[in-house]
């Protein structure tokens, strides 16, 4: 793509960088923009064999639509920024400044972190960051389920990238009539409900209250598709703050039973996480057995993890304020370091169910996991001989030292002990059969 951007129609710049390039590249400018009156006749953006003119009118007449590229670099009196997949679009209701929405809502502002439920993008920048690590969204027509926006900026980056299909899923009545703004501007484009995603189908008899909501209203315009398939939604927001490996193993328990949302297809996760759960998730086996834990196993067991950016918390609001450590040794406290918010794409295995795992016996996985790793430094033999006597052949077998510990195995030697375990009937009309199912659902119960 050449992109000429100039605030004289004198000089012109060219410049030949992909759109995800020159943001990656070009950070921080946002101010720049607001503050610089860009001459008329001086934007051009040459996009193959066309050429197409923006009137510099078109910034002040539609602030907040396609048109507004806040991610760029002033150099040598010429401002670079990103083009955008389209230059028409919607005029959209006005957002406020963040210090107007910071001043108006009380869950903008500073808060120690057991009093925050949920952290808001503000920054036009970021924002544009962010949609620019989803790929091309203009060729792509999938559902996006966006999770919380707030006062929607992300969701006004996601319209100016060209997405056509909008779910937004916001949990707090404080911000819903921003969504609401923005659905009546784009009444095809953007949907919203009073809804939490991490209280899908809560376990129970009853009417279901709000924000709670099933699966079967969530995904009523959606067609299901086989689990080798392409994914049928694409989810972006935060992770909520109170909870965060709770929601994660939840949403591990919902995959390997193909439950709930999972019934539907794969559906790829872009999620914000601390950076603490963040390093959990993805710590090898054997190094810190505290850190590499039961949801460590479970997360590399049904996930493909790709980390797609990484920020300062300073950047997402509320800030957080820093209180004293409760850790002991500085030790503890370094090894928990949480000074970043991190972008990840959690996408399910699409060869998760391959090799014999099933829905029905995902539940006796899990449990096994969860019972190993309750003593992780226990030596592996002593911990299997107990629940499953006769084991130590399986344990040979799979070429295991006598002296493992439990914490020691990778996500996928637990897979193929578990495999090796269901295929000698180990599991088969024992009490084990029968634990796993009740601890999953008691699990899954309070998760709800």
């Amino acid at each position: 793509m050449w992109l000429f951007i100039s605030k004289s129609p004198v000089m012109m710049l060219p410049l030949h960088l992909s759109r995800q390039k020159v943001c990656s590249r070009f950070l921080g400018a946002s101010k720049l923009l607001q503050e610089t009156q860009l001459h008329s006749h001086s934007l051009s953006c040459h996009r193959n064999s066309g050429v197409r003119w923006v009137y510099s009118a078109a910034y002040a007449a539609t602030p907040n639509s396609v048109l507004l590229c806040t991610v760029g670099q002033y150099r040598l009196g010429v401002l670079l920024l990103p083009a955008r997949t389209s230059v028409s679009g919607p005029q959209l209701p006005p957002l406020p400044s963040t210090e107007e929405l910071v001043r108006k809502h009380g869950c903008l502002r500073r808060a120690f972190k057991s009093r925050i439920k949920n952290k808001y993008i503000l920054d036009p920048a970021l924002a544009a960051v962010v949609v620019d690590h989803l790929g091309d969204l203009s060729e792509n027509k999938q559902w996006i389920f966006e999770l919380n926006p707030g006062p929607g900026v992300v969701t006004r980056e996601l319209l100016a990238a060209g997405a056509s299909r909008i779910l937004i899923l916001e949990n707090d009545r404080v911000f819903l009539p921003y969504s609401m703004a923005l659905a009546k501007h784009v009444r095809d484009i953007v949907h919203v409900k009073y809804a939490d995603f991490f209280r899908i189908d809560p376990m129970g008899d009853g009417v279901i209250k709000q924000p709670a909501i099933s699966s079967v209203e969530l995904f009523n315009k959606i067609q299901p598709a086989h689990w080798k398939e392409e994914v049928v939604v694409r989810v972006v927001g935060m992770l909520s703050q109170e909870k965060e490996k709770t929601h994660l193993r939840h949403l591990c328990y919902r995959i390997l039973e193909r439950s709930s949302l999972f019934e539907y297809g794969r559906m790829e996760l872009n999620l914000f996480i601390t950076e603490k759960v963040y390093n959990m998730i993805t710590a090898p086996p054997g190094v810190d057995l505290v850190i590499y834990e039961s949801t460590s196993i479970l997360c590399q067991a049904c996930f493909d993890i790709q980390l797609l950016l990484k920020e300062p918390n300073s950047r997402f609001l509320p800030v957080q304020v820093k209180g004293q450590t409760t850790y002991k040794h500085k030790a503890n406290a370094d090894r928990f370091v949480n000074d970043h918010m991190c972008l990840v794409r959690l996408t399910p295995k699409a060869a998760l169910f391959d090799q014999g795992l099933t829905p029905q016996n995902g539940s006796q996985f899990i449990f096994l996991v969860r019972q190993l790793m309750a003593k992780p430094r226990a030596k592996l033999t002593d911990r299997m001989e107990i629940w499953v006597p006769g084991s130590l052949n399986i344990l040979s077998d799979l070429g295991l030292r006598p002296d493992m510990r439990a914490g020691d195995l990778s996500p996928a030697q637990f897979m193929k002990l578990f495999l090796l375990l269901l295929k000698s009937g180990s599991f088969h009309n024992t009490w084990w059969e029968d634990e796993a199912y009740e601890q999953i659902h008691s699990i899954n119960n309070r998760a709800a």
